[in-house]
This record gives structure tokens, sequence and C-alpha cells, in this order.
């Protein structure tokens, strides 16, 4: 077995680049915790932490042939973890974020019970997606550039070329309007 605590992270991806597995062995041990705790303080999930932190790490094994050395593999393999948390987080709201604006502006708690009991989350889904699916173009494109793709605020101002309060109350009057046509779509299911 090699002795790689002195050698830096360069001569290990030099080494790794070669094919030798004990030196990815080396450069893992000293970034997966890293990598693991980057992962936990965005999913706040320890099991989909371990998860995320080791397709992060693969992905930096498997790109570190386009690493350039512009910047630490230190940084580079923070930024390759940060997009794998940030496309997890947006899968997992993709499914619940609509339900979930919906229940939480609500009002009466009786609401929230008949959601619960009556269907499941896939079938709330489901009417939520087409709900919105029947908003108008721009209405429709709002919410999923806010809520699926994550886009801020200021960002929307931009591609919308309004103010920040034009956006929020855009949001929020279709996000009304999806949550008054809501009730009477679960009815009809």
């Amino acid at each position: 077995m090699k002795n790689f605590d002195k050698k830096s992270d360069e001569e290990l991806i030099e080494k790794i680049l070669q094919n030798d597995h004990e030196a990815q062995g080396e450069l893992y041990s000293r970034y997966y915790h890293v990598a693991f705790n980057k992962c936990v303080s965005m999913v706040k999930d320890d099991d989909e932490a371990f998860d995320l932190a080791q397709e992060a790490i693969l992905k930096a094994f498997d790109g570190l042939k386009y690493f350039r050395g512009d910047s630490t593999f230190s940084t580079w393999l923070y930024i390759i973890t940060h997009r794998c948390c940030l496309q997890a987080l947006r899968k997992r709201s993709k499914n619940i974020v609509y339900v979930d604006n919906f229940i939480l502006s609500k009002e009466p708690d009786n609401q929230t019970e008949y959601i619960n009991e009556s269907i499941d989350q896939t079938e709330a889904n489901d009417i939520m997606f087409g709900l919105i699916n029947h908003l108008p173009a721009e209405e429709r494109e709002l919410l999923i550039q806010k809520y699926y793709k994550g886009e801020s605020i200021k960002t929307l101002q931009k591609i919308y070329q309004i103010s920040s309060s034009a956006i929020k109350m855009r949001l929020k009057r279709s996000k009304e309007k999806l949550n008054q046509s809501f009730p009477l779509a679960l009815a009809m299911s």
C-alpha cells in the first residue's frame, strides 16, 4: 500500500488519471466528509446526503480529465456537490411544491384534512399540474420558472423586465387561481 499522506491533490489527480486506484481512494478519503457535510446542509437528510455525496464524488472522478486546475480540487468538488444537491432539491420540489403551496395558503384546517384523507400525494400532484396547464401561458411559465426551475425573483425580473414587486404579485395571483380551482378539481376526481 502506497503512502499518499504527503502528496498534493494535484499529484493524486495525476496518479488517478494514470488509473491508480489507491490514489483515488486517498482523494476520496480526503474529501468525502466535505461533500457529505455540504449535502447535509442543503438537503437536511443524512441518508439522501450520503447518496448525493457519493454521486458528487463519482461525477468529480469521472470528470477529472476535464479538471484544468484553475481552482483547487476542493473548490471544483464543492461546485459539483452543490449542483448535485440543487438538482435533487429541484426533483423533490417538482413533486410537492404546488400542493404544499395550496395547503399552506388555505385558512381552514379541514381542507388540509380533506386532501390527506381523499387522495394520495401523486394524485394531488397530477391534479395540480393539470390545473397549471390550464393557466394562461405567461402565468404558467412564471410558476414553472420560479417553483420548478428554482429561479430567483431577481432572475425573473431580468427575464420578464418588470419589478420584483410585480413578479411577486403575479406569483401570488397565479397561486390564488390555483388554490381556488384545486378544491373543485379534487371534488371531481
